[in-house]
């Protein structure tokens, strides 16, 4: 993991902008320089970034606010098409499913190529990687006082673990098996195992919705909404999080059909933490976003500090 950070410490120094660079792009108005408006995107709007400077709590303080905006903008009117479309395409993945991963596995049963390449790829959407990039960032920008990096790892972390509870409590409301344990063509559907039963046979519960592309395409949307000049990084890493779901099907740990939820999600909390500016209120206003703040507060035995949750 060592090695890993410090590796992604050098790329992401050698492919992201200059401190000073991101300086200048972040002076005068930043939303007209460093951010181009563009048509409503899948779930979440975008308009403008968050410019502020992050506090070192803000990545865990701000998950709640993630969790009640991420609903509100999922579930209304504008958003049926899109959820429509969503369980289409699962559901037309489901009924092909156990042909597709009959394919895939036995390709990757012929190949050890394949075989070897598919347990190393899907560590691309594990938790610690995306973690170990958001290392990066940091320590990017303490080195280089670059507000816009600290921003960009702060928000990972926040992306990643407000979308992955959400993940969990969806595989343990589904409960559907992963391929390699399942007992039926498509997998089997076991709705709210107990809590002791999910964590002991995991394949047999955890396979919808995917963690790994959510986490995944959490961590690319929250890069690319930070450094939209960097026009590569969604076709790379959309290339990636295509293999890496491939892989997952190659093991036997997902369907095919569990990625277009799990690509949803990902990008709505990631969409959540990189635009809190557009969470606030519905008609623009500059309010509070919804989350928890750290105030002022003290009692009779002296001053101190108040967790308020704000909404």
């Amino acid at each position: 993991m060592r090695i890993f950070i410090l590796a992604s410490v050098l790329v992401v120094s050698t492919l992201l902008p200059h401190p000073a660079r991101a300086q200048e792009q972040e002076s005068g108005n930043p939303y007209e320089e460093v951010f181009q408006p563009r048509a409503e995107p899948l779930i979440a709007p975008a308009a403008r970034l968050d410019f502020s400077s992050p506090a070192w709590y803000s990545m865990f303080t701000n998950i709640p606010g993630d969790w009640v905006r991420t609903g509100q903008h999922t579930f209304r009117a504008g958003s049926v098409p899109t959820l429509a479309g969503i369980a289409l395409l699962t559901g037309a993945l489901m009924v092909v499913d156990h042909q597709t991963y009959d394919e895939s596995r036995a390709l990757t049963r012929q190949s050890e190529t394949i075989h070897d390449a598919s347990h190393i790829i899907l560590h691309l959407g594990d938790g610690r990687t995306s973690f170990g990039i958001a290392a990066a960032f940091a320590i990017y920008g303490l080195a280089g006082d670059d507000q816009r990096a600290l921003r960009t790892a702060s928000q990972t972390v926040e992306a990643t673990i407000a979308s992955g509870v959400i993940v969990q409590l969806f595989k343990r409301i589904t409960g559907r098996e992963s391929p390699q344990m399942s007992t039926a063509r498509h997998g089997e559907w076991r709705p709210f195992p107990s809590w002791s039963v999910y964590n002991r046979h995991q394949p047999k519960y955890y396979a919808f919705p995917s963690g790994h592309m959510t986490t995944a395409i959490a961590t690319i949307t929250v890069i690319a909404e930070n450094y939209p000049e960097a026009t590569w990084i969604r076709p790379v890493g959309y290339s990636l999080a295509t293999l890496m779901g491939v892989s997952l099907v190659n093991v036997g740990w997902h369907w095919y059909s569990d990625f277009p939820l799990a690509f949803a999600m990902g990008y709505a909390f990631g969409m959540a933490a990189a635009h809190r500016l557009d969470w606030g209120t519905d008609d623009g206003n500059d309010a509070d976003p919804v989350g928890f703040r750290l105030l002022p507060g003290g009692t009779g035995a002296g001053p101190g500090l108040t967790l308020a949750f704000c909404f």
